[in-house]
């Protein structure tokens, strides 16, 4: 079963982005126990469950583009899969240990995660900003980050960036570098924007889209810079071939059958192309 964490419980009031139950101890995939026996082997995922519109919870189960995706990979086999709720920066370490069979999480493919686990491409993205809407301060690139206090997912990617923004774009320039403020999860950081303990809030571009619908016009995105396109992974523990292929088999079954163009739809999101799998996977 699903356990749904404190934290997951305070993003539901912090951000009231998805029908969270208060009573909500557990959570599991839409089949139940017995269906997943009847169907067979169930498949252990790791997922941060704070992370719209990847993965959230809503009446009381996982929901979101990475559940549909992974519960339709596995029917494509005769399996189901169950996801097992984690914060972003124990996600790599718990498939390393096998807590989990794989994670899926909107994860960027990156050289220091494909040094650690394989990873199967599967959407493209970028990132992007966000700002209060009734606030004068609007960055729209990186050098109006400059002697800003920013927030950031921790575990994530989003921090280093902001790193190397800022000693690029800030301090090489001579200008003051970025502040940045680190949480556990998305819908803390948006708290502190909303709060004003941070200047502005940098995300996933499609996590961004769907915190300024939940909010209802309360933030914006204020950045015109495409950041750092990346791809996006389901990660696998390496030397797991069955797993890999698993995965891959029922991928290519869901583009074969347009399940998966249906649900990039639904989700507002972008399958990289084979040049950008060639250009952005990390060598």
């Amino acid at each position: 079963m699903l356990k749904v964490k404190p934290l997951v419980a305070a993003a539901c009031l912090i951000w009231g982005l998805t029908a969270c139950s208060k009573s909500a101890d557990t959570a599991s995939s839409a089949a139940s126990a017995s269906d997943a026996a009847a169907a067979g082997q169930t498949y252990q995922i790791g997922s941060d469950m704070t992370f719209p519109p990847f993965e959230y919870m809503e009446n009381d189960k996982p929901a979101g583009f990475d559940i549909d995706v992974a519960n339709q990979i596995f029917a494509h086999s005769n399996a189901q899969a169950n996801f097992i709720d984690s914060r972003f920066s124990n996600l790599i370490t718990g498939l390393e240990a096998k807590k989990f069979d794989l994670v899926m999480s909107g994860l960027y493919i990156t050289k220091e995660r494909l040094e650690k686990v394989d990873m199967v491409p599967y959407y493209m993205t970028t990132e992007a900003l966000l700002a209060l809407a009734d606030s004068e301060y609007q960055p729209k690139t990186r050098d109006d980050l400059c002697g800003k206090t920013i927030s950031a997912q921790k575990g994530s990617m989003f921090p280093e960036q902001l790193r190397q923004m800022s000693a690029e774009s800030c301090v090489a320039k001579g200008k003051a570098a970025i502040t940045i403020r680190e949480f556990d999860t998305s819908p803390e950081s948006v708290q502190a924007l909303l709060s004003k303990a941070v200047d502005a809030h940098y995300d996933d571009t499609s996590v961004a889209m769907s915190t300024v619908e939940k909010l209802k016009g309360r933030v914006q995105i204020s950045s015109t810079e495409q950041f750092f396109p990346v791809l996006g992974g389901i990660a696998i523990r390496k030397g797991d071939t069955a797993m890999l292929e698993k995965v891959t088999q029922g991928l290519d079954a869901m583009k074969q059958s347009g399940e998966f163009d249906k649900l990039l739809v639904m989700y507002n999101l972008q399958a990289p192309s084979a040049e950008e799998i060639a250009k952005y996977m990390p060598k």
